[in-house]
């Protein structure tokens, strides 16, 4: 029996889009976006991981392309506005909790990002707990998170299903032996977790 949900939070519970936003951000300049999304986004899992500083991580960002060290460095402190909550996101946290579920975290998540959308994520004080990769410098899929949080909340894996819209951290929670729904869209992923829980 499931006692236990826990949620990724990006593409799950709060919404991003970062090509919109950095067009947006740079008059709609392709050519530019496209150099600090690739120059950027190659380095990303460093960012999650935790285990560089701000200044370093800059530095790789801008390491091949000292050109654009200022825009770069614009995206990075303003790229909150690129992430949103999504509207059905407190109310389904609120359902699942009302129901006796314990409801936990588990991302890919640096400090910086949390920092810049304290607002799009003020739905963890309605949760239990959780893990970001930050704090603990490992990263999804690496097995070794899931045995982090199951161990940090004396889980038994096949009472805790997971949600991640990404298929290789669904696997790597399967591999550790907890139940895992790919979130593709959220009316699905409801149906299968209900599906799952009415078992």
């Amino acid at each position: 029996m499931i006692n236990t949900i826990i949620f990724d939070i990006g593409g799950v519970l709060v919404g991003y889009d970062w090509k919109a936003f950095l067009l947006k951000e740079f008059n709609n300049d392709i050519p530019l976006v496209t150099r600090i999304a690739d120059n950027v986004f190659k380095s990303w899992d460093e960012v999650d991981r935790g285990v560089l500083s701000e200044e370093e991580l800059l530095d790789l960002f801008c390491k091949d392309a000292p050109d654009i060290r200022e825009e770069i460095i614009h995206f990075w402190e303003t790229l909150g506005g690129a992430l949103w909550q999504y509207d059905f996101t407190k109310d389904w946290l609120r359902d699942l909790k009302n129901r006796g579920y314990r409801i936990l975290y588990l991302s890919n998540w640096s400090h910086h990002v949390k920092e810049c959308c304290k607002e799009q994520m003020d739905f963890l004080s309605m949760m239990d707990g959780g893990v970001f990769s930050y704090k603990v410098k490992l990263i999804k899929p690496d097995h070794a998170i899931f045995k982090e949080i199951i161990k940090r909340y004396n889980l038994t894996p096949s009472e805790c299903v997971f949600l991640d819209d990404r298929l290789d951290n669904c696997q790597a929670a399967i591999a550790c032996d907890m139940n895992a729904i790919q979130v593709v869209d959220h009316q699905t992923a409801v149906d299968e977790l209900e599906k799952l829980l009415n078992k």
